[in-house]
């Protein structure tokens, strides 16, 4: 051991206990316990997503006009945030037949081929894109290859391209989706048809690529087919699948959802579970996974509450700033930096409130996201959970390393305070880094010593964030 002997009467106190992780509640996935995947290498994510923060936009709500016109002219909003992929829920025309509520829900796709009219022209669209690019983001759409609406224009001409029974009567595997029918993939000119829809979008408007919905309900060798496919079209495309599968990724996907890790974090800050169980959930993971996976991380997106309302306002800095040191790819839904309490109904008009604005969010979140900029360990480095023992609490600790930087996390995501903590690195690493010092990101008199780590205390709701160069 090499901790000053002053600080050994806490090493007889272990928080950290081993947790496995069985991955059984995801709510999209497999419900399988999870398979080891970490053996394979898949196609490694362009740059630009893996040094990146992806901001979702649902553009009937994100302005009062809610269409992509206003969309552009509030871009630079969007890049001021520090943003650099825009993901634009689905933006093409909405079925009328059994249309829930009274705009319907951009799920449910009348024709994949053409825009929504209320979003605008294809003129406007163009220049929508055009614009996000000349400001030097991307932009990703989301495509819903599962299901069509019910009266989808694809019905009369080729009603083979669905699921039927044995009546005749067209399917939906889930029964609240009454808006919508499944496609059926067992018939290969619907398969062609899809994947050249999907190239048709990026050849014509030079997107950058997709979020995918439910992309697990349909068959993976479809997705090895069309992904490949993509790649040809658009070589630094980034996919990703609303699903939560390592096996998934094998078929081309950069990216799959953080489900566990967003429900885990629920339950920590409902008081279920312990802060170290997330950094234990994140190693796990990481071990089973490919090489080059980039899961998408979230406190919120369409289908869950808005995050200010599930966390608390006194909490949402330690989870926030926890979810930007987490490797992959940070996700903000439109409004979540805002403040906003209402999630955004699918079926209704609304519009987020621009005149009633928590700035010391958005200015937490432009702190982040240049957190992240500043220091490479974040977006490219290696994570290594640490040994931790203290008096009292429970934290989380983990390192970040990268060629360049180097970066110590210690969240505390209880509504508690952690004392008397002392922090213990692999022997490997202490050997290499004891001479190391790092500095609280948000107070620079704030040092530590990777010789000897001893932190007196993390109050609640508190995630520090130690960094240096190297």
């Amino acid at each position: 051991m090499y901790y000053n002997i002053k600080y050994m009467i806490w090493l007889i106190i272990m928080l950290c206990s081993l947790f496995i992780v069985l991955y059984c509640e995801r709510k999209h996935g497999t419900g399988k316990k999870l398979q080891d995947y970490s053996q394979y290498e898949i196609v490694s994510s362009p740059n630009w997503a893996k040094t990146g923060v992806l901001y979702q936009v649902f553009p009937r709500v994100f302005t009062k006009e809610g269409n992509f016109r206003a969309l552009k002219a509030k871009l630079s909003y969007i890049k001021d945030l520090g943003i650099d992929v825009i993901w634009l829920m689905p933006v093409f025309p909405i079925g009328r037949l059994g249309r829930k509520g009274t705009v319907g829900s951009p799920y449910a796709v009348k024709d994949f081929r053409v825009l929504n009219p209320d979003y605008g022209s294809e003129k406007d669209f163009q220049e929508l894109v055009d614009e996000v690019h000349r400001l030097g983001m991307k932009v990703i759409i989301g495509f819903v290859p599962n299901h069509g609406s019910n009266d989808n224009i694809l019905l009369e001409e080729y009603p083979d391209w669905f699921m039927r029974d044995k009546k005749g009567s067209f399917l939906r595997e889930v029964k609240d989706w009454s808006d919508v029918i499944d496609f059926n993939f067992e018939n290969p000119d619907l398969r062609q048809y899809m994947i050249e829809t999907l190239a048709y979008w990026i050849e014509k408007y030079d997107i950058d690529g997709y979020r995918c919905d439910v992309a697990g309900m349909v068959p993976y060798d479809f997705w090895k087919e069309a992904n490949a496919k993509l790649r040809e079209v658009k070589k630094d495309i980034f996919l990703l699948a609303e699903w939560e599968d390592p096996e998934i990724l094998l078929t081309g996907f950069n990216s799959d959802y953080g489900w566990t890790e967003y429900h885990l974090l629920k339950d920590i800050r409902h008081g279920k579970r312990r802060s170290a169980e997330i950094v234990t959930l994140i190693e796990q993971k990481d071990r089973h996974y490919p090489e080059n996976a980039l899961a998408m991380r979230f406190l919120e997106n369409h289908d869950e509450q808005r995050s200010v309302k599930v966390f608390g306002v006194q909490a949402i800095d330690a989870y926030a700033t926890l979810l930007f040191t987490l490797p992959g790819i940070p996700l903000i839904y439109a409004g979540q930096e805002l403040g906003e309490i209402q999630k955004p109904s699918l079926f209704e008009k609304s519009v987020l409130d621009w005149k009633n604005v928590d700035s010391s969010l958005i200015e937490m979140y432009q702190t982040l996201i240049r957190l992240r900029k500043q220091y490479d360990c974040f977006t490219v480095g290696k994570f290594t959970k640490l040994g931790v023992a203290g008096m009292s609490g429970s934290v989380g600790v983990f390192l970040r390393e990268s060629d360049k930087s180097l970066a110590l996390v210690v969240c505390n995501l209880r509504n508690n305070p952690a004392k008397y903590l002392v922090i213990s690195l692999p022997e490997e690493k202490y050997s290499r880094l004891k001479h190391m010092q790092l500095h609280n990101y948000n107070n620079a008199e704030n040092v530590i010593s990777l010789n000897e780590i001893y932190v007196a205390e993390v109050p609640a709701f508190t995630t520090l964030v130690f960094v240096g160069k190297k």
